[in-house]
């Protein structure tokens, strides 16, 4: 099957409302996990909202990695919905509408493959896992460093995309409003239920992506991504476990990627491969 036969099968994937069918279930489930946090906000006494908090994490982390695909390939046909879904994943996750565009699809996918030291006109990866001198960052340090470096190298990447940083600068108002309304209601649970949950989510997304392709030094892009194929974690992650798939074809929905990477599997080294269920 070619990637063309691919897209022919998939057309009748493909609803009203949404691109295609299979982003049905998550957006429900996402969209049902922030009315859930809402009424924990609204109803629960402190302690109470201190361990719903606690809770939340566990569903919360599919958030984040569902919000990487959002910003890849929007779920719904109406822009409009694409934006106000992206406000409730930006509330889940930290990572608000047009970030992951800007650090991610323009930055890191482009350059995901030059780490320091680059030569003359590479793009050093947004993502960078290696340190100044070549060498490899931890996992903690590549962690922290993108912690502290990711929103300076998204606005690197906003200055050769003026429009992108007014769209992002637009999207932030929204959310901060709903933030500030939060926050001046109730103090306390606005912490346990949206903003130390989704503080962690950042962190997550930033140490789940460490192992993709750190310590990968090459040029070949079927050996500079690891895969795992495992259907559970591919379940949890909407198919996030085929990264050379997803990095070779970046827009490519990702219901599809696990029959792209059907196509590829027998060009990837075998030690790009991790073991999971």
């Amino acid at each position: 099957m070619t990637l063309e036969e691919i897209y022919e099968k998939n057309k009748t994937s493909q609803g009203f409302f949404f691109k295609f069918k299979a982003d049905r279930a998550p957006v429900a489930f996402f969209t049902a996990l922030f009315a859930v946090q809402l009424l924990a906000y609204w109803y629960l006494p402190h302690w109470a909202a201190a361990i719903a908090g606690l809770v939340l994490l566990f569903p919360l982390g599919s958030a984040a990695i569902y919000n990487h695909h959002q910003q890849h390939h929007g779920a719904f046909n109406s822009p409009v919905l694409n934006r106000l879904f992206e406000i409730i994943l930006g509330m889940q996750t930290m990572i608000t509408s047009y970030a992951w565009v800007l650090h991610h699809n323009y930055g890191h996918h482009p350059n995901y493959m030059n780490q320091p030291p680059c030569e003359q006109g590479e793009g050093e990866d947004e993502s960078r896992w290696a340190r100044r001198d070549g060498t490899l960052m931890g996992r903690n340090e590549y962690t922290l460093n993108l912690l502290f470096r990711a929103p300076f190298d998204a606005w690197g990447v906003a200055r050769k995309k003026p429009m992108l940083a007014v769209y992002f600068t637009l999207m932030l108002i929204p959310l901060l409003g709903i933030h500030a309304a939060l926050l001046w209601h109730n103090f306390i649970n606005y912490l346990a239920i949206f903003l130390i949950p989704a503080f962690c989510m950042l962190i997550y997304v930033y140490w789940l992506t460490y192992e993709h392709h750190s310590n990968l030094y090459t040029k070949d892009p079927y050996g500079a991504s690891r895969n795992r194929v495992g259907r559970l974690y591919n379940i949890r992650t909407c198919n996030l476990g085929y990264h050379t798939a997803h990095h070779l074809k970046p827009f490519l929905h990702w219901s599809l990627l696990p029959e792209y990477h059907a196509l590829i599997k027998d060009r990837i080294p075998a030690h790009c491969f991790v073991e999971c269920r």
